[in-house]
Parts: C-alpha cells; sequence; structure tokens
C-alpha cells in the first residue's frame, strides 16, 4: 500500500471507476461522496461562457471544496469529466433513448475528454492537472446501436459516451489518443507524480524509516 506520511487521503467522488484505479495502485484512501448538482453548475457555466475544460476544473473544485472544508487535516482528491464533440458538451444520458441519441451523434466521429482532477490540503485548492485524451468511436448503423446498447443495458447511462472502455465499449472504439487512465476518468500519472512530491511512500518505505 501506498500513502501519505503525515496525512490521510481522501477521494471525493462516487465513481467506482476512479475508486477502482486507486485501488488498483494500492493507494490508501478512503471514499467521501460530495452531493453538487453537476448538470445545473455546468449548465450555468457555459451559460456565462465558460470553456468546457474550464468546466471540468469547476466541478472537480467545487466536490473537492466540498469535502475538504470538513477534512481540513486531509489531502483531498477531487476529479471531473466532460465530453466534448463538435464544440458540444455531452451529459451522462438519462435514459437508454438517450443513449441511443448520444451514440447516434458520437459515431463516425472524434470526441475529447477533459479530463481534470484538483488536490486539497487545509481546506485550499492546493493543485490541478487538466488532460483532454480523444476517442473516435467507430461508424455504426442503427441496427448495431441497438444491439450494443440492448448488450449494455444501463451501463451506458453512467457515462456521457456511453461506454466502458475497458470492457465492451472496445467494440465500438476504434481508436484513442492519450493516456489510457485519463479515458477511465482520473490523470492517474501526474496525480501520483504530485503525491509523492507530497510524501507518497509504500508501507514498507514507512517502516524502514
Amino acid at each position: 500500500m501506498y500513502n501519505l506520511k503525515h496525512k490521510a487521503i481522501i477521494l471525493a467522488s462516487s465513481s467506482k471507476s476512479r475508486q477502482t484505479l486507486l485501488k488498483n495502485a494500492k493507494i490508501n484512501f478512503v471514499v467521501k461522496r460530495p452531493f453538487v448538482d453537476e448538470e445545473s453548475i455546468r449548465d450555468s457555466a457555459i451559460a456565462e461562457k465558460t470553456t468546457l475544460q474550464e468546466c471540468a476544473i469547476l466541478l472537480a473544485e467545487i466536490k473537492g471544496r466540498q469535502i475538504a472544508l470538513s477534512n481540513t487535516e486531509a489531502f483531498v482528491i477531487a476529479s471531473d469529466q466532460i465530453l466534448e464533440s463538435k464544440g458540444i458538451g455531452f451529459s451522462k444520458p438519462k435514459t437508454l433513448e438517450k443513449a441511443k441519441e448520444q451514440l447516434s451523434e458520437l459515431q463516425g466521429n472524434t470526441h475529447m475528454l477533459h479530463t481534470s482532477v484538483v488536490v486539497f490540503s487545509g481546506g485550499k485548492r492546493i493543485w490541478h492537472h487538466l488532460s483532454s485524451p480523444t476517442v473516435t468511436i467507430r461508424s455504426l448503423t442503427d441496427i448495431e446501436i441497438n444491439d450494443y446498447l440492448e448488450e449494455i443495458g444501463n451501463e451506458a447511462l453512467k457515462t456521457p459516451g456511453c461506454y466502458q472502455i475497458e470492457s465492451q465499449g472496445c467494440h465500438i472504439i476504434s481508436g484513442f489518443k492519450g493516456s489510457f487512465y485519463d479515458i477511465l476518468g482520473i490523470p492517474l500519472l501526474p496525480l501520483l507524480e504530485f503525491l509523492r512530491l507530497h510524501g507518497l511512500v509504500s508501507t514498507k518505505e514507512t517502516m524502514v524509516s
């Protein structure tokens, strides 16, 4: 396991994908879920001409601050991801019918996934990072889209692109550019580098010191 020498690590996210990434990296952390109306915040920010990249950072910051203000002794990690295609931001579909509409828009095209991570300490933001990997959805017929959605069911409602690239999403994706971790929902490698600079060490190293 990996720990910070003098602080606990909190992940401010209910995302199973982000939790799994940190667990697989053997990071010792706890989860505290923020309660934020992400869609309303995103819509308001866009109405004020905030870019989708800035929205991704803003949403992560709001989620992280909500948890950080009552956990000032910990490092709080928050993240967000916004899909952009042809200048338009996509949210998670609420129904399978909406998922079909979104896949029909995305098929045959390349989209960006603006993926942010923000770290708080002492209740204040001390670092953030943004990446924008790209994913290309292969050209799909209506029949293929219907068959795909029938196969994955409500899993399509968990991401704005209606896919999990690490599982059955691979059947509709023809390629991607950027870090696999970033596509899954958190810029893991820059985050780990930042944590190492702030005392992230393995349990064995802690025992030796």
